[in-house]
């Protein structure tokens, strides 16, 4: 049997979401390796919608400020789709 072909759409998609993934944490590693990130907040989701977030701050009131900025940014980009 080698000459067996499968077609699973399902699995190249989520390939490709898990290379776009790693692209942008790549991204965001060169650049606090050049020095150009000096605080971070990020959210994740898991396969259930569950939330994560992720700090890398210099003081709490800056973690807090991050986190509001990125909420109020995926708010706004919601309503731009609508």
């Amino acid at each position: 049997m080698n000459n067996v072909f499968t077609f699973d759409p399902k699995a190249k998609e989520d390939e490709q979401r898990k290379a776009s993934l790693l692209e942008v944490i790549e991204e965001i590693k060169k650049q606090i390796e050049n020095g150009e990130i000096k605080e971070l907040v990020a959210c994740s989701l898991d396969e259930s919608g569950v939330a994560q977030i992720h700090v890398c701050a210099l003081d709490l009131p800056g973690s807090v400020g991050l986190f509001e900025i990125g909420k109020h940014l995926l708010i706004t980009s919601e309503t731009q789709f609508d």
